[in-house]
This record gives C-alpha cells, structure tokens and sequence, in this order.
C-alpha cells in the first residue's frame, strides 16, 4: 500500500491543475477536462478564476501532506 502512495503521491506533485473557467457548479482545466464543485458556492459570490486556482492549489498540497503522513 505505501508503495502505492508513494506512486500517487509522485504524479500528483508532477501534475498541474490550471483553471481555465469556473461557474457555480464545474470548473474546467486547461487540459479541457471538466469536474464537479462537490461543495455549493454562495450564487452571490463572484469568485475570480485566481481564487480558485488559490483553493485548488491549497486543496492538492493538503492531500499531499496527507500521504506523506500515511507513509510515515
């Protein structure tokens, strides 16, 4: 399992995740792929692309502190 972790751990620190569009439910990636917000977004609340981008990023290295830890 940790040799898997490791494995996940690897390519998600070599991916980037840039945001190209984003509305109150799905933002999409440069690489054209599209996700989901799993959380709801206030519809008077005009988040900037830059500000997502912020919380995507924060978002990647909490899930990567979270490996690290599971590897320990």
């Amino acid at each position: 399992m940790k040799k898997s972790n490791r494995k996940v751990m690897k390519n998600l620190k070599n991916k980037s995740f840039k945001v190209i569009r984003i509305d109150k439910n799905e933002f999409e990636l440069e690489n054209g792929d599209i996700y989901p917000i799993p959380f709801e977004l206030d519809v008077d609340e005009d988040i900037s692309i830059d500000d997502f981008q912020k919380f995507l990023d924060s978002s990647k290295e909490m899930i990567l502190k979270i490996f690290e830890q599971a590897n320990e």
